[in-house]
């Protein structure tokens, strides 16, 4: 009988490469400061959420995971000055709405 696959256990045995992904975010200008553990968890999850069921398939979706990880934790803000000006200028009219 063939074993049951455990995404947890093959996460565990491939945890250098999640290190490797999240000791490089660390260097980003744009880290959001997430955790070593949340950032396994939330790989795992994207795991979870695409069903995996096989090595091979984990390894395949495992640079993807990584990848969307990797992006929601990096993001890049930036203001939007028009907007704001035209907040200020028309606070408290009927033209707010529009802004």
């Amino acid at each position: 009988m063939k074993a049951k696959f455990e995404i947890k256990t093959w996460l565990s045995e491939n945890r250098e490469i999640v290190i490797a992904k999240h000791t490089k975010l660390t260097s980003e200008t744009f880290y959001n400061g997430i955790t070593l553990k949340d950032f396994m968890l939330q790989v795992m999850a994207v795991l979870v959420r695409n069903n995996v069921k096989s090595e091979k398939t984990a390894s395949k979706i495992l640079t993807i995971a990584l990848g969307e990880v990797y992006v929601n934790n990096s993001k890049v803000v930036a203001n939007d000055f028009k907007t704001d000006a035209l907040k200020a200028k028309y606070e408290g009219t009927a033209y707010m709405a529009m802004v």
